[in-house]
Parts: structure tokens; C-alpha cells; sequence
């Protein structure tokens, strides 16, 4: 089983409310709402105020800086009001700190040395099952 959700099945099966965040989905939806402030702070709210927030795939794809900025806004959220995060990406950590350091070394630290990295392509269970 996809390791993220298995975490998150597990949490809600002990009653912690997990909200899925789809990176490409959410990241497309803030945007386009970035110039209606009160339905832009209605969606972003409810993954930063999240009890647990699951980003799936995040930065896949190409990255802009507005798509960085959206993800400090509530990474940085999470991270000063010590709201958990489970993230799924395909990118290493090293990566992430390219990508950003600000919001990669959030993540990292609130991590507190729980990242699980797998690597190479036979682990993608859609194609290799």
C-alpha cells in the first residue's frame, strides 16, 4: 500500500481528521483564485488550519514562483502553529532544499528525522504493481 495513505487510514481509523491536498489540483485551484481574496483565504485556509494535512505529489511538475509562495503560505502556517504534515513527493530532500530552502527546511525539521525516502523505479506500483 502507498505508504502516505496508509498513514492516513491509520489516523482517521483512530478518529484524526486527514485532509488530502492533491499538489496539482490544489496548487491550480489556489491560483486561480488569487484575485478573490475571500474564497483564495477560504481554500488555502483549509490546509493550512487542517488537524493533518496530506500533500500528495508535491512540487510534480513544473514549479513557478507563485506555486512556492502558495506552498510557504501554508508550510510555514503548519509549521509555526506545529500542525502535522505528511508529504509525498518525488523529489529526494536535497531536491526539495533546491527547490526552496524555506519551505524544504520546514518540512525537514518538522519532520524530526522521519523522512522515509524510497528510490528507483521499481517501486512505482502503478507500473510495476
Amino acid at each position: 500500500m502507498y505508504l502516505p495513505l496508509a498513514i492516513s487510514n491509520k489516523l482517521m481509523d483512530n478518529c484524526v481528521g486527514v485532509l488530502y491536498m492533491s499538489y496539482r489540483e490544489a496548487i491550480t485551484k489556489i491560483k486561480q483564485n488569487v484575485m478573490d481574496n475571500e474564497e483564495y483565504e477560504r481554500i488555502i485556509g483549509r490546509y493550512k488550519r487542517a488537524k493533518v494535512l496530506l500533500i500528495d505529489d508535491l512540487f510534480k511538475g513544473s514549479i513557478t514562483k507563485s506555486d512556492i509562495n502558495i506552498m510557504f503560505e501554508i508550510v510555514n502556517f503548519r509549521y509555526f502553529n506545529n500542525l502535522p504534515v505528511i508529504v509525498s513527493c518525488e523529489r529526494e530532500v536535497e531536491e526539495l532544499l533546491d527547490i526552496d530552502e524555506a519551505v524544504g527546511s520546514r518540512l525537514i525539521e518538522m519532520s524530526r528525522g522521519s523522512v522515509v525516502e524510497f528510490k528507483g523505479r521499481k517501486l512505482n506500483y502503478r507500473v510495476y504493481g
